[in-house]
């Protein structure tokens, strides 16, 4: 189980780590079941992902790497305010 926890956590640090790559955001929000995780998630991942970033030193002061606050809920929330926008 352990390894498996691990693979997926460096594919989630791969991926993570190109978005900040591309485009230097002050925030990554993670939310679904990968927010249920919280901090067991969030410090092996921060680690993870620091070597990773160019520049590593500029994006572990100006990219946070966090949960959204609406938590698993973030996607359908988000979901149903473009369609009340769009309607």
């Amino acid at each position: 189980a352990k390894a498996v926890v691990e693979q997926y956590t460096h594919a989630l640090a791969v991926g993570i780590a190109n978005l900040i790559n591309i485009f230097f955001p002050e925030v990554v929000g993670l939310s679904g079941g990968v927010a249920n995780q919280g901090e067991n998630l969030l410090v092996p991942l921060r680690e993870a992902v620091a070597p990773m970033v160019f520049g590593d030193a500029y994006a572990e002061k100006h990219t946070r790497i966090t949960t959204c606050q609406l938590g698993y809920r973030a996607g359908v929330i988000g979901a149903a305010l473009l369609a009340r926008h769009q309607a």
